[in-house]
């Protein structure tokens, strides 16, 4: 009886450590304490990225505490109980590799790259940094004061201010509408315990992709990540992060009608942000929207380039974004112009919105838009970094590692009657920011 107990536990393992999904150079494995790691090889250049990525980010915030996922970052460079900062930035430095840490609205995300023999050294510096954080007191306070200084360097710029003030609008319960940064109340709020309970809580295996690719094998890249990350915590995540996905379009309900935002500063240009609530990647509708926004706004012949800026000369800068996000989206057009020019500008971006609702676009234009995206996708892969950076950050968004792959596909598909019924769906009821300089 205890052999074949023995032999079910370890055939148990062996599933449980196995690719999950294959195909050449790219493998997907979930191991025994659930943590899971990517493997890409390429061997074209005798280097090694390993990301750690963690669905730690702003989207995971509890009330009152905007800006932690950002600040709880900041701090595991600073000092583990092995290494205190210069010496997490020397082990990695002194081999002639890179060292970066990010955070954003659905991640949080610490990487290196390195030459291959050094890839063990990259590994055992990131799995200390996510499981043995030192969080000092003093560390905490200087901390504090550089995200201070930069909540009120962000408020004084208007062109980073408006996009905030339209991210509310869309956003007006959702941990999506707060700066990630923070706000100067909740960051002068925040404590060790609380930064130190949303380490614990959210660096956890099951909650954390470890992506390695480069010029190393597929064995010998998950040999060393199982042993690196042995010691790394688990455990379930909170039931108000369980059930997020469920509730979270309740948190972000589309607007019923056009809002209007204002707020005046010390700025010589007037800035607009016009936003809409758009579906969260993975959605049907998800790559129509992305071409559309492509030619709405995404390059110099893009149509409110070439119609308000070089056609009418009404503003200085205007654009178009998507926001890539694992919840409810956001399509935003920024434009600054000369508070003088701002009723004609806003106008006239509401214009072209008509224009895609009202009529299918060229089969020119289509084709353009969907070259410019692929061609885009192309080129983010030619750094290592980002290669492997993009496996991680799609599987974490709920897509899947394999979606890097499948979307220049999805893109090629998208009809011009797609972009027509995704402009007449989603392109309604926007929320206006507008910040300008006080009356005269």
């Amino acid at each position: 009886m205890k052999t074949l107990l023995l032999i079910v536990a370890i055939c148990a393992t062996a599933v449980a450590s196995s690719p999950a999904a294959s195909t050449s150079g790219f493998s997907r494995h979930v191991l025994p304490n659930g943590l899971t790691v990517i493997v890409r090889t390429n061997q074209s250049a005798d280097l090694v990225s390993v990301q750690v990525i963690t669905e730690a980010g702003q989207r995971m915030m509890e009330q009152g505490q905007a800006g932690i996922a950002a600040f709880v970052t900041s701090m595991l460079p600073r000092g583990t109980q092995r290494r205190n900062a210069q010496e997490i930035a020397l082990a990695v430095e002194s081999v002639g590799g890179t060292i970066g840490t990010s955070t954003a609205q659905d991640y949080s995300q610490l990487s290196t790259i390195t030459p291959s023999r050094h890839i063990d050294l990259a590994l055992d510096v990131l799995a200390d940094m996510v499981t043995n954080a030192k969080f000092d007191l003093a560390d905490i306070e200087t901390q504090r004061r550089i995200t201070l200084s930069v909540i009120r360097q962000r408020l004084d710029q208007p062109s980073i201010r408006v996009q905030e003030l339209a991210g509310t609008g869309i956003y007006p319960y959702h941990p999506y509408g707060l700066p990630l940064a923070g706000t100067i109340d909740s960051v002068s709020a925040l404590t060790r315990d609380d930064l130190v309970r949303f380490y614990q809580t959210f660096y956890i295996a099951s909650n954390m992709v470890v992506v390695v690719a480069g010029n190393v094998t597929q064995d010998a890249a998950l040999d060393k990540v199982r042993r690196a990350f042995a010691n790394i915590r688990t455990g379930v995540l909170p039931q108000r992060a369980r059930l997020l996905p469920a509730i979270e379009k309740a948190l972000a309900p589309r607007p019923v009608r056009q809002v209007e935002v204002r707020e005046t500063q010390h700025t010589a240009s007037a800035w607009v942000a016009i936003s809409y609530s758009t579906p969260e990647i993975g959605h049907r509708d998800w790559t129509a929207v992305r071409v559309l926004d492509t030619i709405l706004g995404s390059g110099l012949s893009s149509r409110l380039f070439v119609e308000i800026r070089e056609r009418r000369g009404l503003a200085y800068s205007v654009s178009s974004t998507y926001l890539i996000r694992a919840g409810p989206s956001m399509l935003i057009l920024i434009a600054a112009t000369d508070p003088a020019n701002l009723t004609q500008v806003i106008d006239g971006m509401l214009k072209e919105i008509e224009k895609l609702a009202a009529a299918p676009v060229s089969a020119e234009e289509l084709e353009r838009a969907k070259n410019r995206i692929i061609g885009s996708n192309a080129l983010s892969h030619e750094d290592l970094r980002n290669q492997a950076f993009l496996l991680g950050w799609y599987e974490v968004l709920g897509v899947g590692y394999e979606f890097d792959r499948r979307m220049p596909d999805l893109i090629s598909k998208v009809t011009a009657e797609d972009v027509q019924r995704v402009a007449r769906i989603y392109l309604k009821n926007p929320v206006i920011a507008i910040v300008t300089p006080p009356p005269r």
